[in-house]
């Protein structure tokens, strides 16, 4: 049982320490590291030695064309990629790869968690079922986190990777594509196996026009048109499904306004 990670990084010395333990630290499931760096002048390389994870370059530009190279450079049966701000739970890859082995899947995925910049718990996502994600990939939504998520090696193949003409959403492209060919998708219905830290400085904030624009061009076979009640269906169904960690999200809130 073991895992290939790809840990796409440009300047990450403040995180990148919690997410490569995060994956030094995995139960029973191997795990084979590779950081791609593209520049980094703080101290995410210096960290990377210190914890013996191997590192390439690839020039910046391109998160996606990063996780492609190193993704291409691993030879494991299972892939997956960790965002250098984020980390996974010490028994995810174990979990998830048991799961997709016993099931037969080609792509397994669970829950995930968001913290602060301190690492403070927020909220939780939790995850659609494998029979409602065709709908809400129509209605251009990616119901879990691409690193609550790992795909055979030959599914990576079969696709080509990842979109490199597309800076944001190229993992729910990627994902959706998988469903679309009829990959087998399972969901790990345990607690959380990954983290999302969130911060204001986020690309995906700061350039959520752009995030808009290249969900646009999402369109090509068994995408369908977003809007229809199929989508608006799945997306209800997913909120419900969410609806304490909405009422956690709005209880902070309205909690921090106040203060």
């Amino acid at each position: 049982m073991d895992i290939g990670v790809v840990v796409p990084t440009l300047n990450s010395g403040g995180t990148i320490s919690s997410a490569l333990v995060s994956l030094l630290e995995q139960r029973v499931c191997g795990v084979d590291i590779i950081v791609v760096d593209s520049g980094s002048t703080d101290a995410t390389l210096d960290v990377c030695r210190r914890l013996g994870v191997a590192c390439i370059y690839v020039p910046p530009g391109n998160m996606y064309k990063a996780i492609n190279e190193g993704l291409r450079r691993l030879k494991n049966p299972w892939l997956t990629y960790l965002n250098s701000d984020d980390f996974i739970y010490a028994d995810a890859y174990e979990r998830l790869i048991r799961l997709a082995e016993d099931d037969g899947a080609d792509v397994v995925y669970g829950d995930g968690d968001f913290v602060d910049v301190a690492g403070r718990f927020l909220y939780s996502l939790r995850a659609p079922t494998p029979d409602r994600l065709p709908a809400l990939f129509r209605a251009r939504l990616l119901g879990f986190l691409p690193h609550a998520a790992g795909f055979r090696r030959d599914v990576f193949e079969k696709l080509g990777g990842f979109s490199e003409r597309l800076r944001h959403v190229a993992d729910m492209d990627f994902f959706a594509r998988a469903c679309f060919l009829k990959q087998r998708f399972a969901r790990e219905s345990g607690p959380a196996v990954a983290v999302f830290r969130v911060h204001p400085d986020q690309l995906s904030h700061r350039e959520r026009d752009i995030v808009k624009e290249e969900i646009a061009t999402l369109v090509g076979e068994g995408w369908g048109t977003p809007g229809g009640l199929e989508s608006r269906l799945a997306i209800t169904r997913w909120k419900v499904r969410n609806i304490r960690q909405y009422l956690i999200r709005w209880l902070r809130t309205g909690s921090i306004s106040r203060r």
